[in-house]
């Protein structure tokens, strides 16, 4: 059965005081203030059938599972990068609550688990925190600030040619919709166009 929390903290090496850990640390601190979160997850996370929920490995906490979202948001990793951050990194291994001995999470775990994390459930998350920034003066909530991440996308690579047949494709509809809306005479033979008005 999923956990919220490890009972016993792992063996974790200390903090070295980088900026980047201050600002990791001050996540973990706002984590650990609102308990609440991690019950969230921990609901997705034990949603579904399970035959037998006391056998087999325990796999991610939800408090875990909770930070390396935040991890791989935070810095824009695929869950290849992820991976490999938490596994290589002490400061992210320490802020995802994964101890020395441990082993750590794959890829394929990580994308698994994080995707088991519901729209509602990050809706949820988002109003505590909120209402913990209006109590503590930090924010009032007025205005939203909206991330554009870019996503990878099939599209073509820039080969001349193709460059050259897209402005042919595209210029010969804008000759077609002339030809509709003005009345322009067009033809299109092989080696030349004609225009004619």
């Amino acid at each position: 059965m999923r956990k919220k929390q490890q009972k016993q903290m792992p063996l974790i090496e200390p903090a070295s005081g980088h900026p980047q850990e201050r600002e990791l640390e001050i996540i973990s601190q706002i984590i650990d203030r609102t308990p609440t979160i991690c019950d969230y997850v921990l609901q997705d996370l034990n949603e579904g059938k399970v035959r037998n929920r006391n056998a087999g490995a325990q796999g991610m906490s939800a408090e875990q599972l909770l930070r390396a979202a935040v991890v791989k948001q935070l810095y824009a990793f695929t869950y290849e990068q992820l991976a490999f951050h938490m596994d290589d990194s002490r400061a992210l291994s320490r802020f995802c609550r994964i101890g020395i001995a441990d082993k750590g999470f794959g890829k394929s775990a990580l994308n698994a688990n994080i995707k088991r994390i519901s729209p509602d459930t990050w809706e949820r998350i988002s109003r505590d925190l909120l209402v913990q920034a209006k109590d503590e003066n930090i924010d009032k909530g007025r205005k939203a600030r909206i991330d554009c991440t870019v996503v990878e996308s099939n599209i073509h690579k820039p080969f001349d040619s193709i460059q050259l047949f897209d402005s042919v494709r595209v210029l010969t509809r804008l000759l077609y919709k002339a030809r509709d809306e003005f009345g322009i005479k067009v033809t299109f033979t092989p080696t030349t166009l004609l225009i004619k008005i």
